[in-house]
């Protein structure tokens, strides 16, 4: 790119740069002044050429493709900062070369919520000691009302259980460690790249290798696969 100029195709080359790459690529300095620059420039040409229908059209065009890539390659960048500043609070020493002068704020910013996050949600709430004599009390209060329910007299026939053919019986263990697997919190996820070792929103630690199909909070899943880390063997909502 020269220094003082930018063309759509020079955004549209550094979009794509961005959405493919797992990791923040490095911007030249100048990257986003020559990227107001351009807008500007589109702009002016919108302005002079009310007069003329088709560079007015051209232009209104330009403008609409200039704000989509505009619009990706933030939502890119600003994903990857995340990732980078998650990193930072899990003690880990990411790579925060590729990260532009003017993002660097945002990035510290990023760290700073992160970890008042954590202390809100994963530090601050403490877990009261049981009352045994409540629980002592409950337990016998429960029976009494037991005792004084009167029970209706029904029989209900005895249905044999059914038995599990052996050639079932690989079946039957594999739906069962799946029910195990299948909760709220976790999700099998392949592991695309040996990553650095990380602090899950369960506040263990994960260290995952290329190949490894194993279970990890869901919420780092998701960041995991939209970084292009890890694959998740069970879709979420």
């Amino acid at each position: 790119m020269v220094d003082d100029l930018m063309t759509l195709r020079d955004l549209r080359v550094q979009t794509f740069k961005e959405r493919r790459e797992g990791r923040l690529t490095k911007l030249p300095l100048s990257f986003y002044n020559r990227m107001k620059k351009l807008e500007s420039q589109i702009r002016q040409v919108i302005e002079g050429a009310k007069d003329d229908i088709n560079r007015f059209e051209k232009a209104n065009a330009d403008i609409r493709k200039f704000m989509d890539m505009k619009l990706e390659l933030h939502k890119h960048r600003e994903r990857k900062l995340t990732d980078l500043a998650r990193e930072k609070v899990n003690g880990q020493s990411p790579d925060t070369e590729n990260a532009h002068k003017t993002e660097m704020e945002y990035l510290v910013a990023l760290c700073g919520v992160i970890e008042q996050h954590r202390k809100n949600t994963l530090l601050s709430k403490k877990i009261e000691p049981a009352d045994e004599e409540e629980i002592e009390t409950e337990i016998q209060n429960t029976e009494i009302r037991e005792a004084e329910t009167p029970k209706p007299d029904i029989q209900e026939p005895k249905t044999p259980k059914p038995e599990i053919p052996k050639s079932d019986a690989i079946v039957a263990n594999i739906n069962e460690a799946e029910k195990v697997i299948d909760n709220d919190e976790y999700i099998k996820v392949k592991v695309l790249e040996t990553l650095p070792t990380f602090t899950g929103m369960d506040a263990n630690n994960y260290t995952l290798k290329n190949e490894d199909i194993t279970e990890i909070p869901i919420y780092n899943a998701k960041i995991l696969r939209d970084a292009g880390k890890v694959e998740i063997m069970k879709e979420v909502n």
